[in-house]
């Protein structure tokens, strides 16, 4: 669902292969960053059932709950981490709940009218004349 791209466009190359080193080889255990991501998904799958076409956002959820998994094994969960954890869980509620859409749909069926660009539609009445409004 996330990738080790997806990681890094949130955290440096560094911080990830830190969080994720936890033999002290110096290099990205795979294994721990899948662990996590694990973790995170089973938190997630404990509002919603995870859309094969998930939306941005939840993408973002994900990578931000797996994160905090890395830093919670190692023991670096700051406060900013747990705000961050509790903002992501009143999205997650809000898509149990359905006011978060959780899945992209390719059917959209929304369309702009041709003739009208613009924001408000007069319906072609008369305008108002202001002469004598004084």
């Amino acid at each position: 669902m996330i990738t080790n791209e997806d990681l890094l466009k949130e955290i440096s190359s560094d911080e990830l292969t830190q969080l994720s080193d936890l033999n002290a080889n110096n290099e990205i255990d795979q294994e721990v960053i899948d662990d996590a991501i694990n973790d995170a998904i089973s938190f997630i799958e404990s509002f919603i059932v995870l859309p094969e076409s998930p939306t941005p956002l939840l993408k973002k959820i994900l990578v931000d709950l797996t994160i905090y998994e890395l830093r919670r094994k190692n023991g670096l969960v700051s406060d900013e981490d747990k705000e961050l954890k509790k903002e992501n869980e009143a999205y997650l509620i809000k898509m149990s709940t359905g006011r978060l859409k959780v899945e992209v749909t390719n059917n959209s069926t929304a369309s702009v009218p041709a003739e009208n660009n613009f924001a408000f539609i007069h319906h072609r009445r008369k305008k108002v004349r202001f002469e004598g409004f004084r």
